[in-house]
């Protein structure tokens, strides 16, 4: 596969961009259309995963019996969080030439984004299997590691391994997946239910299990929190009875 010798010179087929989106919150539709715009990236094809919203999840009472994971330790939203990723996964490994950016709908992106994640791309080796371009919980490669020049950092599996985090994972708001994983990923017991942890958490053991070559951006290119999760609106998300 010729992708990461060739991919930094962007256009319309080597570059597919992923949203993650809860339907519902159609402010934050507008605000990733708005930011796209302004940073280019609607010139690229942008897919917007819809499927599985949180409702979905509840249809039939199976997260209450659950068969989707425990009620008492993951939330339904986590659930559906984990299936749109995974549902990308399966548009990524349809597509396998391209590199694909995953982006969930709240996120911040930093000027002078597409020239940062052209050198990022560039530095990876032809080993990669994710990479995470965002800011996650404010977790950043220590100062001692960093080098001028250097876009990117291994960060492997490990939980605590040479820095903090609880492995490979930085948040999942924006990062890239190589096909060859996400296939692997889909083989695999962590693309079926019943789910225990959120996604971030959820890519961790996958990575674990898996020994993922991971990389990690420094400084990160996209931040998170655009808006406040929809956790906190009662109408989306009412107490239990």
């Amino acid at each position: 596969m010729l992708m990461e010798k060739a991919a930094v010179a962007f256009n319309s087929e080597n570059l597919q961009i992923h949203v993650i989106h809860y339907t519902r919150l159609t402010e934050r539709r507008a605000h990733m259309e708005r930011a796209l715009r302004e940073h280019g990236l609607n010139r690229f094809p942008v897919h917007w995963m819809t499927a599985h919203d949180r409702e979905e999840v509840l249809e039939g009472g199976a997260y209450e019996r659950g068969e989707w994971g425990d009620p008492k330790a993951i939330a339904a939203g986590s659930i559906s969080l984990i299936l749109k990723h995974l549902e990308v996964y399966r548009a990524v490994v349809a597509n396998p030439h391209a590199w694909h950016l995953i982006l969930e709908d709240d996120v911040l992106i930093r000027p002078g984004f597409l020239p940062a994640l052209s050198a990022c791309l560039a530095a990876l080796p032809t080993t990669w299997e994710l990479c995470f371009v965002g800011l996650g919980c404010n977790l950043h490669v220590p100062w001692w590691l960093r080098r001028p020049e250097k876009h990117i950092y291994w960060r492997g599996w490990k939980r605590g391994f040479l820095w903090g985090g609880g492995g490979c994972s930085r948040c999942t708001e924006a990062y890239l997946i190589h096909p060859r994983y996400a296939e692997r990923i889909l083989a695999s017991r962590f693309a079926a239910p019943p789910f225990d942890r959120p996604i971030d958490w959820h890519l961790n053991a996958a990575g674990n299990a898996f020994k993922v070559q991971s990389y990690w951006a420094e400084p990160p290119l996209i931040t998170q929190g655009a808006f406040e999760s929809w956790m906190n609106d009662k109408h989306l998300n009412p107490p239990r009875p």
